[in-house]
């Protein structure tokens, strides 16, 4: 994990009944570098101090008495507070769908589900504050913009007739002098590689929309978003769930680097996206010309290994706990 942002001016206020999990929240956000932090047991305390000083970015668990984090949500956004557009970032320890979807519903910027780690804990917040989404005020929804991928127009009766909302300011800066070295590093080797031409690495650009590859697709080579953003999602019963979302200077499909399996997530263009090309061949032939290439493919890797161990250790628990109680 590498912070990249200044979050020393940013104002958290964490609201949890649970003493433990506010000093591990609050622990993670003071390595992050986070200095201002708020508390409250529950969310009536949570609402009294954001009408009693600035809050940039509210956590709140998702399960607590006598007012959920859901509820405390929709009176956030029905304007309750002043600063009903605050972003907010749910915790909770059910990963079930509807509790998902009721949380987006209500206004939630972001979702974590626990156990929490460091990492996951950084990336919504990073994303929360560097990626904000237009706020949405409607008869029906107020919140953050649900419209997560601007896609093709639609003809018909089902054709939206609002267009696609401006991107809003980020609420932090990402410094261009310390922002994920290695990968800066990578991607201006690559773009050197290109430029030297050859079938080392070349540029694509996509349109919003544009699926990128699909689940289940052959692959033999990984993108580096340059410019833009990708969604990455996997089918789930029949359903699409969409498990992260990558930015600028992000890799996906790295797998396909290194073995012949098929695609395990799709990939989709959420925005105009543009991505440098690695293919599979030309990774041999980077090796001494662009080490940084290599380091960042490895790095992630290891990354995505290590969390898909984590959470199959998880899943067996829940699974073995659940039998258990059957």
């Amino acid at each position: 994990m590498i912070v990249d942002i200044d979050l020393s001016p940013v104002h958290v206020l964490i609201i949890d009944d649970s003493r433990y999990a506010r000093s591990f929240i609050k622990s993670a956000l003071f390595s992050f570098g986070v200095r201002n932090v708020s508390e409250a047991g529950d969310g009536p305390d949570g609402i009294t101090a954001l009408r009693e000083r600035k809050i940039d970015l509210v956590l709140v668990d998702h399960d607590m008495e006598p007012m959920d984090g859901v509820g405390f949500t929709r009176l956030v956004r029905a304007g309750e507070v002043e600063c009903r557009d605050v972003p907010i970032i749910m915790v909770s320890g059910m990963a079930e769908m509807e509790k998902v979807i009721e949380a987006r519903n209500a206004g939630v910027n972001e979702f974590l589900v626990k156990p929490v780690s460091a990492d996951s804990l950084f990336r919504r917040v990073r994303n929360a504050l560097v990626n904000p989404r237009p706020f949405v005020v409607t008869d029906a929804y107020v919140g953050p913009c649900r419209r997560t991928v601007q896609r093709p127009g639609v003809e018909g009766d089902d054709r939206r007739t609002a267009p696609p909302l401006p991107r809003p300011r980020p609420l932090v800066d990402v410094p261009p002098g310390i922002a994920q070295p290695t990968i800066r590093r990578a991607v201006e080797q690559g773009q050197q590689a290109a430029k030297d031409g050859g079938d080392k690495t070349s540029r694509k650009r996509f349109k919003a929309g544009t699926v990128i590859f699909r689940e289940g697709d052959s692959g033999d080579e990984a993108y580096v978003v340059e410019a833009g953003r990708v969604l990455i999602s996997k089918d789930v019963a029949g359903r699409q769930v969409t498990l992260g979302e990558i930015n600028s200077h992000g890799i996906f499909g790295e797998m396909a680097l290194i073995d012949d399996h098929p695609r395990m997530a799709s990939a989709l263009a959420a925005e105009d996206t543009i991505c440098m090309v690695i293919p599979k061949a030309a990774l041999k032939a980077q090796i001494n010309r662009t080490p940084d290439l290599v380091i960042l493919v490895v790095e992630t890797l290891l990354h995505d290994i290590r969390k898909m161990g984590r959470e199959l250790v998880e899943a067996r628990a829940r699974l073995k706990a659940r039998r258990a109680a059957s």
